[in-house]
């Protein structure tokens, strides 16, 4: 019985993904949610209590790869350059593999409207600089990027491009190959930025 209903729990949490990149932020409803599960909305209501906290689930789903992606980058005892590189590639494989889930990186804005919703998606955005921002200063450190080079504003620049990739690629329904995309844009913003 607990297994069904843990089940069952993460079921909501991927049909309210494919409900959301369907129909957007706005449209959201648990009424669709329900419906793309194939439940009533009085079963959703006894795994979630509210529209918020599927939400929160969904933002938790969304971010569990990050700590495995960070870990990565350790284990390997990867360069910062070949950790940056990692990073924004294992992302866009991911959502290669899983296009729907961009419709949460899509929300981000949004869901920071929401009070609840605020400090958890704030928290896995500053994580998440927060490392590129450390091996971009350790790259700066090893004499591998210029020292002139701002790390928060690089990070805001790879991140900023990654976004919009990731945008263009929805618009233009996955019609090209994200991870190609970023690892390209990646590899131009890092070799303008390496020391000569």
């Amino acid at each position: 019985m607990e297994k069904s209903l843990i089940k069952r729990h993460e079921s909501i949490i991927v049909s309210t993904i494919q409900t959301l990149n369907e129909v957007g932020l706005q449209n959201l409803s648990t009424k669709l949610i329900a419906k793309q599960e194939g439940v009533s909305e009085g079963t959703l209501f006894r795994h979630f209590k509210t529209k918020t906290e599927i939400m929160l689930a969904v933002v938790d789903h969304f971010s569990q790869y990050d700590n495995a992606i960070i870990e990565t980058c350790s284990q390997k005892n990867f360069s910062p350059l070949e950790a940056i590189r990692y990073f924004y590639n294992a992302y866009a494989e991911y959502y290669q593999n899983y296009p729907e889930i961009t419709a949460v990186v899509q929300a981000y804005d949004s869901l920071m409207c929401d009070v609840e919703l605020t400090e958890k998606v704030s928290s896995i955005i500053y994580k998440r600089s927060e490392f590129i921002i450390r091996m971009i200063q350790a790259a700066i450190d090893q004499k591998h990027v210029r020292t002139n080079i701002d790390p928060t504003m690089l990070e805001n620049i790879l991140t900023g491009g990654s976004k919009e990739i990731c945008l263009k690629w929805r618009i233009e329904k996955y019609s090209f190959s994200i991870k190609e995309k970023t690892a390209a844009m990646v590899e131009l913003i890092l070799n303008g930025c390496m020391k000569n």
